[in-house]
């Protein structure tokens, strides 16, 4: 057995919500002329839809980063993986470097993390050769595939 139940008093709240949130002199303005059938007063309750919808968000403060003045001061790194799919050659992982003043990425696929050694010191010969500057600092988020030899780049 299902019993349904309609409230027969037409609320002003609800003629608000049916409205698409209405200003109270909205309402009023269509009470005097009789288009709001069974309402009795144009005076609303609080809206809690009304009140998230008049707030904004305020934005972020962009971080005031700014790039260094010479290309190989920074470089950002970052090994990522393990993919699901090897890759033609057999790779599972990918190495990154971004130099942080001229944005430009370099890519490296590798078949295991044993070889971002191998790989940064031919990243390192290859790029001081091309801008005949030595690599200050190499930055990475910690995720361990940079400990032992690379302590004497990480000095800021």
């Amino acid at each position: 057995m299902e019993v349904n139940a309609i409230e027969k008093k037409i609320s002003t709240e609800l003629w608000h919500n049916r409205l698409g949130h209405m200003s109270e002199k909205g309402m009023q303005v269509l009470t005097k002329k009789s288009l709001l059938p069974g309402i009795e007063g144009t005076t609303l309750e609080t809206c809690d839809d009304c009140l998230a919808g008049k707030q904004y968000r305020i934005s972020f403060k962009r971080p005031s980063h700014s790039t260094k003045s010479n290309v190989l001061d920074i470089v950002y790194s970052d090994l990522c993986g393990r993919m699901k799919v090897k890759t033609l050659g057999g790779a599972l992982y990918f190495l990154t470097f971004i130099d942080d003043h001229s944005r430009k990425v370099w890519a490296y696929a590798l078949r295991s993390k044993n070889q971002v050694l191998d790989m940064f010191q031919q990243f390192q010969e290859r790029v001081e050769k091309e801008t005949r500057r030595k690599l200050k600092c190499i930055h990475t988020n910690n995720g361990g595939e940079y400990l032992g030899p690379f302590d004497k780049y990480c000095a800021v």
